[in-house]
């Protein structure tokens, strides 16, 4: 682990982490612990030099670049206290009108277990779950967790992990859908009754979708309604699909879900006529066969993921246009065999 750190910037971090130690106001030495998280992900080898500035790691991978710009290990550290300083100063959240401090909490626990959350006690749960095996939390926090000398157990991550044997903590995918499982069954656990749960998620593999849904379905929450959360900024692949050069998602959903099983199906407002279309051209151009890729662009979650990009690419709403009501429009529409539909 040490091998991310040059050996100046190991002595200049462990210079500062001595320093915030010693600070006996708790809440103090916790801005500064928190500060310093960022000082050294940007004082590892991972740090890449850019012509044009802006030197920084490259966000969700343990990188190390052919061409390294090491940082100034204090000037980061000013930079990030700054930073934390002018939160303090200006978030509405900070102070209280009667003098006190509001108080926000946060829990480090696993998701599978909220134990220490009363059943029907909260209204509102928004999370957004590792998207399958795109992006590896657990491995990207031990930068700034061994500092902390509390590192993630990998056990709990929610992630399909083929990279590694399953005696070497390998996950596939039944392990990640079970692990959602449990983590929904929580969330419909702890709602009050009519609150609501928004799960932001999008993934290329329809057999990503399937654990997604299936596991929400297996801890009983209902979806009302899906949305689109455009993030501005895409990555190199969401431009590809985009332009349709890749097949691959450039923008996520927000599932809202309830723990009421009796929720009536809303109006499509014409996004069914939209998606309908889509699927029937999209069938109509696969070639007869039992090739897997064909089949999975046959399967129920493919096509809904096809058919919210539709209605999205129309300019249509999504109200109403669920997974739940997809499944349907497609038992109307097109022969079922298995989950796969067909048009004759």
């Amino acid at each position: 682990m040490a091998d991310f750190w040059n050996r100046r910037s190991q002595l200049a971090l462990s210079e500062l982490w001595h320093y915030i130690a010693t600070q006996a106001d708790p809440t103090v030495r916790s801005a500064l612990t928190f500060a310093f998280t960022n000082t050294a992900w940007h004082a590892t080898r991972m740090r890449r030099y850019n012509a044009f500035g802006g030197q920084r790691p490259l966000t969700g991978t343990l990188y190390i670049p052919q061409l390294v710009a090491e940082g100034n290990v204090f000037e980061i550290f000013r930079h990030q206290v700054a930073q934390v300083s002018r939160f303090y100063a200006t978030h509405p959240a900070a102070e209280h009108a009667d003098g006190g401090i509001d108080k926000a909490f946060a829990r480090q626990s696993s998701a599978t277990d909220l134990s220490w959350l009363p059943s029907s006690s909260v209204d509102y749960v928004f999370t957004d779950p590792p998207f399958g095996a795109n992006l590896f939390y657990g491995d990207c926090n031990v930068v700034w967790e061994s500092w902390l000398g509390d590192v993630t157990d990998l056990t709990e991550e929610i992630v399909v992990n083929k990279s590694l044997p399953m005696a070497s903590g390998g996950k596939s995918l039944a392990d990640y859908e079970k692990l959602l499982s449990g983590a929904f069954s929580e969330v419909r656990r702890v709602l009050a009754p009519g609150a609501r749960a928004s799960v932001v998620f999008h993934n290329a593999d329809d057999k990503v979708w399937s654990a997604l849904l299936g596991a929400t379905n297996h801890a009983g929450l209902a979806q009302t309604d899906v949305s689109v959360l455009d993030k501005v900024q895409r990555s190199m692949k969401g431009y590809k699909g985009r332009s349709g050069a890749e097949l691959v998602p450039f923008f996520d959903l927000v599932i809202t879900f309830t723990a009421d099983s009796n929720v009536k199906a809303q109006n499509l407002n014409g996004a069914d006529k939209v998606a309908l279309a889509a699927i029937r051209r999209h069938l109509g151009s696969l070639p007869e066969g039992n090739k897997n890729e064909v089949t999975d662009q046959r399967s129920l979650e493919y096509l809904y993921s096809l058919a919210i990009g539709a209605v999205i690419a129309s300019d249509t709403k999504l109200t109403g246009l669920s997974f739940k009501a997809l499944e349907e429009i497609l038992q109307k529409n097109f022969i079922a065999k298995g989950r796969h539909y067909y048009l004759h």
